[in-house]
């Protein structure tokens, strides 16, 4: 258990307790955190984590591509995306994001100044941190193509540099150590020549809602493409667009987008998505792994 009346003396950030996490999360679904805390800066969160260093600890960006259950998060949960969004443009054409920042933030910023290879970032929906965790991508971008080192916080506080090289990078997977959690990244970018990133942008984005449901309640892609297949596809074969558990369905506009309705509930969300993988495999022989990460114990 966290001692709050000490962590208070000596941090200034937000801390609660029995929070709710469906304004945390793309889904606005879940159960509460028991507590839940934004620290303000990096010399702040790394007091906290030494404090709580017995305490469960979940960390949380934009909330997309995770899904937490109705029995809500045991111990803390970690929110950085409303104060983690500073950056630096060093030297060397080599860019610097805290994690908390939005993938589309970060296309905006370095296509503003006219650099290229971050412009496919606009089409994620998550925050930095959460998109280095999975190696997120779209519009044939890997987001650790273009990453030459990243800073780590594990949960006793202390800050951890690596090169892109300690990492073993796959399709939508990364080998990090659960005790660490990523606060940080550098790019290394080039100008663009041509000074089109902001068409390349506005234009990824056209595409992304003339094809997905933007708008409403979903986490992005809930499924990964199997070798050799599209997710969205093989579902769609199927007929299981607009199929629906409780108040959570299938989107009529891309099969691989599950949307939650008002009073959606996570069992809802996880039974819809255990019901698509068992109709993938009996009918066409191939297990869908989810991209989503589940957080919480289930009911």
């Amino acid at each position: 258990m966290i001692n709050l009346k000490n962590i208070r003396k000596k941090i200034e950030g937000n801390i609660e307790e029995n929070k709710s996490s469906k304004n945390y999360n793309t889904w606005k679904v879940g159960g509460n955190a028991e507590y839940f805390y934004e620290p303000k800066n990096v010399k702040e969160l790394k007091i906290f984590l030494k404090l709580a260093k017995d305490t469960e600890i979940t960390f949380l960006g934009n909330g997309s591509n995770v899904l937490i259950r109705d029995k809500g998060i045991k111990g803390c949960v970690i929110c950085l995306k409303n104060t983690f969004n500073n950056y630096e443009v060093n030297k060397n054409n080599e860019f610097s994001f805290e994690a908390g920042l939005s993938c589309m933030k970060i296309a905006q910023i370095t296509s503003k100044r006219n650099y290229t290879g971050l412009e496919f970032l606009c089409g994620i929906p998550g925050s930095l941190g959460g998109a280095l965790a999975m190696n997120a991508g779209c519009y044939g971008g890997n987001i650790w193509e273009k990453v030459i080192k990243v800073n780590l916080i594990n949960k006793d506080g202390k800050i951890i540099e690596k090169d892109k090289k300690d990492f073993s990078i796959g399709y939508r997977n990364v080998n990090l150590n659960e005790n660490n959690f990523f606060i940080s990244a550098s790019f290394l970018l080039q100008e663009n020549p041509l000074n089109n990133s902001l068409d390349t942008i506005k234009n990824y984005l056209k595409d992304r809602r003339s094809k997905q449901p933007t708008g409403l309640p979903s986490c992005g892609s809930v499924f990964k493409n199997p070798d050799n297949a599209h997710a969205a596809n093989l579902i769609d074969s199927l007929g299981l667009k607009g199929y629906k558990i409780g108040g959570a369905y299938i989107s009529k506009k891309h099969a691989n987008f599950i949307i939650s309705d008002n009073g959606t509930k996570s069992s809802d969300i996880e039974s819809l998505i255990i019901f698509v993988q068992k109709k993938v495999y009996e009918e066409k022989k191939i297990f869908l792994e989810t991209e989503v990460k589940f957080i919480g114990s289930k009911l």
